[in-house]
């Protein structure tokens, strides 16, 4: 059988992997042959520079195979390659919206690269990569470099917190979420902050400054992103930490497949690399717990932020968010008054259109509003709308259904403040123990215990 004739530019691929190799196994033998293939890569860079778009695929190629050549061997030659750099990161900001898409990925590539062999730092990388990302259109360039900016922070916080490389991420994302309000690029504060925090590489309360001010921004997605990661942000955590404790290695299973196979050099390596994983997660598992806070308890001025949250985006008429969207803040707005014991006075009247039951999605106005109770809040605030729900929900012409869910909300809130309810409406909702439903006889036992506890208690702390 005839010889395939390998074409010029695999040949000259094939010249250059080999070159690589030689070059690794003795730089100074090589010093020569490097350096030619730096002025060719200096060449072909100069002709991208002036015309980046009209190249053939040909130079593509070319210029690509040198690129990744020189990234490799940088480090050999700290001398001869000092701009490289600043003439891949020159090529890239001012170039990627045109470069070929396999070009472009290695001109990324070979940054990361120069960070993992310490030619450059992580704040270089960072500041490189982080201005593409939230401006270049291409889909598939964002994904590149989110997924590089989320590795090299993690790579960087790996042995030890990095804080000085942590604050300059922060102060950043800080600033693209409160320079322009009105912007969906601070989307990708919200992204890179909730991912960090639920790898638990950001544990602070910095990263919640960030969020805080996501939420209130003029933008709905913006917003929505801010909302969710207050919301869901310590749910996400304890998930990954279940994910990982499933992927421990069990040690009887490596030691067992250690004696009965034969032994070659490469299970060898795999047993010792499976037994260095094991130490790891030994020394991870006896280390001491690091203090996890949840992200609603590192806010800063917890009442300030609850009532520009309820001003900006729900006591505001001119806000025009879907009501999916205001109900996510109205979780959290609920969510931070009953956790802190906050008091908003204006947010109770501002219940009361809603507590009907042809409201959509009226059973998360009721939840939110019993999230909202706490035995700090005046029961005259509260009253009213304990009334209003009673009237509304609980009568002999409400369908089952609904007189269950009234009476049910009326004991969250009456549990939390026991106070609001006058033993006349009590009386009123005792008598529904007789009803004919099933459900609604439940509820009305339910309410009527739950509440003369929650008045016993109240007794008892007064």
């Amino acid at each position: 059988m005839p010889k395939r004739k390998v074409a010029a530019l695999e040949k000259v691929d094939a010249d250059l992997v080999s070159l690589q190799y030689k070059i690794r196994r003795d730089p100074k033998s090589y010093a020569q042959e490097f350096y030619d293939q730096w002025l060719a890569y200096d060449a072909q860079r100069q002709i991208f520079i002036s015309s980046p778009s009209s190249a053939s695929s040909e130079d593509n190629k070319k210029f690509h195979d040198l690129v990744d050549l020189i990234a490799h061997c940088a480090d050999l030659y700290p001398d001869v390659t000092a701009p490289y750099y600043d003439q891949l990161k020159e090529l890239l900001t001012q170039h990627h919206a045109v470069l070929n898409p396999d070009l472009r990925e290695k001109v990324v590539g070979s940054l990361s690269l120069l960070r993992r062999k310490d030619v450059i730092d992580s704040t270089s990388l960072l500041t490189t990569l982080f201005p593409i990302l939230i401006s270049t259109p291409s889909k598939s360039l964002r994904s590149l470099l989110y997924t590089k900016i989320i590795s090299d922070l993690r790579e960087s916080n790996s042995k030890a917190t990095n804080h000085k490389l942590n604050r300059t991420i922060q102060t950043v994302l800080h600033n693209l979420v409160t320079s322009d309000r009105t912007s969906t690029k601070g989307m990708w504060a919200c992204r890179i902050t909730r991912e960090l925090w639920r790898r638990q590489i950001w544990t602070d309360a910095r990263p919640c400054d960030v969020m805080k001010e996501a939420c209130l921004s003029d933008n709905e997605k913006v917003v929505v992103g801010g909302v969710r990661f207050f919301l869901g942000g310590d749910k996400e955590r304890e998930e990954m930490e279940d994910d990982s404790s499933d992927e421990e290695i069990d040690v009887k299973k490596v030691k067992h497949q250690g004696t009965i196979n034969k032994k070659t050099k490469k299970r060898q390596r795999v047993m010792e690399k499976a037994m260095e994983k094991i130490k790891k997660q030994e020394r991870k598992k006896h280390a001491p717990h690091p203090l996890n806070f949840s992200a609603l308890h590192l806010i800063h001025d917890p009442q300030g932020f609850a009532e520009q949250l309820f001003q900006k985006h729900l006591q505001n008429t001119k806000c025009k968010f879907s009501l999916d969207n205001k109900l996510l803040v109205l979780q959290l707005v609920t969510r931070l008054v009953g956790l802190h014991k906050l008091t908003i006075i204006s947010l109770y009247p501002w219940f009361t259109k809603y507590l009907t039951p042809k409201q959509p999605s009226v059973t998360s106005f009721l939840a939110s509003l019993a999230q909202a109770t706490h035995n700090h809040v005046p029961p005259d605030a509260i009253e009213p709308l304990v009334i209003k729900i009673a009237n509304e929900f609980v009568s002999e012409a409400s369908a089952a259904e609904v007189a269950s869910a009234g009476i049910n909300s009326i004991r969250e809130v009456a549990l939390r403040q026991p106070l609001c309810m006058s033993e006349t409406l009590l009386q009123d909702l005792v008598m529904y123990q007789k009803s004919k439903d099933k459900g609604v006889v439940m509820a009305a036992k339910g309410g009527d215990h739950g509440i003369e506890v929650g008045r016993g208690q109240e007794a008892q702390v007064r």
